[in-house]
């Protein structure tokens, strides 16, 4: 058996059985050469469809994506080929969860408020919606779930109607990217929702294109003066990969879609797509070899977290520098604001987004919080969200 993979798919080598043969490929080159090869593994940053993939070889069986998303496949394009698609559902929620509820506390600390006395309205409760519920919950923090599709799937679930979110004081974005249809997703915000006077803050780690960037820069624009501006953290961006300027030094917290990169979810998504790839084709391999990985995964001592700008007195660490957001802030704004965009647009945007690509395939991935000893300083409330679930 034969397997392209990109490059950038993380541990992969130490997961793959030893009668597969594994073929790496850089994605910032484009499509790869797909002759010759039974399967192809691929990140989102690859789109599959009739434009960019327009031959599929007879012999290429199976596409899987080592990711959550799927929106950047055409999976009736490969059907009609006779090519299984399948990805890693669920593969980042926690890291993602994470990404948000730090997020929050680090906007609640700047307003030297309690996350305790805020509502707030999750979008979207699947994997990653349902896992921010439940953190939310652990630590005593109000929300609204709203999904009228899972209300109609499951009998158990019940969604807040749409006029509840308008009473949130945080919203947290979690839908998929739907272009069209009844359900779609495509500029919910302001479509569907509009904001409201007693929103205070607006996170999107999901799809760019769930919120149209434009109107939240008008938005804020007409209340610069004033004392009710919105404040947003987005980590997805409706241009990608070349984010809108002026909306990355407006967001309270900018990232270049790193929400989900933890070393858990990266061995999580590797192992999913490669347990689905091996199922489809009929073979089997030893737990050992998923066992490797496992045991290299060992819990972070709190004096290893980065601390780039932040005081590095260890009993004041804060969840912030504990996971890395500063960071990933501070890289993306120093990406967007890089000198040369009034020389040549072009050049300036291709180099943008060569730099975003970059920060995605290059930075550092942290370990869940679950894999990190509790630290000194923090609110005593916060240690269920270091529990294992």
């Amino acid at each position: 058996m034969r397997i392209l993979a990109d490059q950038h798919i993380n541990y992969l080598d130490q997961l793959i059985p030893s009668y597969a043969e594994i073929v790496h490929y850089d994605s910032s080159e484009g499509i790869p050469i797909l002759e010759g090869f039974d399967a192809w593994i691929l990140r989102t940053v690859t789109k599959v469809n009739p434009k960019t993939v327009p031959n599929l070889p007879e012999k290429l069986k199976f596409i899987g994506s080592a990711s959550a998303g799927t929106d950047h496949i055409d999976m009736e394009y490969l059907s009609d080929n006779g090519i299984q698609f399948d990805h890693s559902p669920g593969c980042n929620a926690n890291a993602v969860a994470e990404y948000v509820l730090t997020s929050m506390l680090t906007w609640c600390s700047s307003t030297r408020g309690e996350l305790t006395n805020h509502k707030v309205g999750i979008i979207g409760m699947g994997h990653t919606g349902g896992a921010l519920a439940k953190k939310l919950q652990a630590i005593g923090v109000s929300y609204a779930g709203y999904d009228p599709p899972k209300a109609l799937r499951e009998e158990s679930f019940r969604s807040c109607h749409l006029d509840t979110l308008k009473d949130c004081n945080i919203l947290s974005f979690h839908l998929p990217y739907i272009g069209q249809g009844r359900y779609s997703t495509h500029h919910f915000m302001p479509d569907i929702l509009s904001l409201s006077p007693k929103h205070k803050l607006i996170i999107n780690a999901a799809r760019g294109g769930i919120i149209k960037e434009d109107y939240l820069l008008g938005h804020n624009e007409l209340i610069e003066l004033s004392n009710k501006k919105i404040r947003f953290i987005l980590d997805v961006w409706e241009t990608e990969s070349v984010p809108n300027k002026a909306l990355v030094n407006q967001a309270f917290i900018a990232t270049p879609h790193i929400a989900g990169y933890s070393k858990q979810a990266k061995i999580q998504a590797s192992k999913e797509v490669l347990r689905r790839l091996l199922s489809y084709f009929d073979t089997e391999w030893t737990n050992s070899k998923w066992q490797h990985k496992r045991e290299d995964i060992t819990k972070t001592k709190l004096g290893e977290a980065s601390t780039h700008g932040f005081n590095k007195n260890i009993n004041t660490l804060s969840i912030n520098v504990l996971h890395g957001l500063h960071n990933y802030d501070y890289e993306m704004r120093k990406l967007i604001n890089l000198p040369g965009q009034g020389a040549d647009l072009n050049q300036f945007n291709r180099s943008i987004a060569r730099g975003f690509q970059a920060l995605r395939n290059t930075i550092e991935l942290r370990n869940e919080f679950a894999q990190t000893t509790f630290p000194k300083g923090l609110p005593d409330n916060l240690r269920p969200v270091f529990a294992p679930d």
